[in-house]
């Protein structure tokens, strides 16, 4: 969401970082291409594609859609050869993405909060950083919360970011109840007049609906 510029002012550049997004692009895109490597499009196709969308944390109703939308363009475009079906996944991803709103900030609601949800070492309290920082730019008075209690290098690292973008951190101490710190997170943005509440929460993915609920 941040420029490339304010990105690198702000943060520098993790090489770390990038060499593990383009790792994981490789590996994901490689099987992808791969796959529809093949000379024609088959029923098999369509069933390996499913397992590499949701081995790829893509979800599975996404995954559906995007199967399903791709099976109806190849019937209707009369495509034979996989080849052609990579840049139809590409367009239908693309097409998800752009149909995405942000969420409203501050509208008819005295805080907005946001839960930041990811598996351990994907960078969930470098985004929130990012994200506290973004909304400070555009006016927004932000609080984080440190609900990840699981680990106390989380809370201690968010902390680290909070002191860096200028935002109050809302904690308690390791292992405390991650519900008790988010209502305390909420009221102290209510109290202190912030627009904004960003969550840090303990590592699961999106994906598994109980952790979720």
């Amino acid at each position: 969401m941040l420029s490339e510029g304010v990105d690198g002012q702000v943060f520098g550049r993790s090489k770390k970082l990038r060499d593990g997004l383009t790792r994981t692009r490789r590996s994901f895109f490689g099987r992808i291409t791969e796959l529809l490597g093949v000379t024609e499009v088959t029923e098999e196709l369509w069933e390996e594609l499913e397992v590499l969308l949701i081995q790829a944390d893509v979800g599975v109703a996404t995954t559906v859609e995007l199967v399903e939308r791709l099976r109806e363009r190849v019937a209707r475009e009369r495509v034979r050869h996989a080849g052609a079906v990579r840049e139809m996944l590409k367009e239908e991803l693309i097409g998800i993405l752009d149909g995405q709103t942000s969420a409203p900030i501050n509208e008819g609601h005295p805080l907005t909060v946001i839960l930041v949800v990811g598996a351990n070492g994907t960078g969930k309290t470098t985004s929130i950083a990012k994200l506290a920082h973004y909304y400070q730019e555009r006016g927004k008075k932000v609080i984080l919360g440190a609900a990840d209690t699981f680990r106390a290098a989380a809370i201690d690292q968010l902390k680290v970011w909070g002191r860096r973008v200028g935002c109050d951190v809302v904690a308690h101490q390791p292992r405390a109840d991650p519900g008790a710190v988010v209502y305390d997170a909420i009221q102290a943005g209510l109290a202190r007049g912030a627009d904004v509440l960003i969550v840090d929460t303990a590592g699961r993915l999106h994906t598994k609906y109980n952790l979720m609920q």
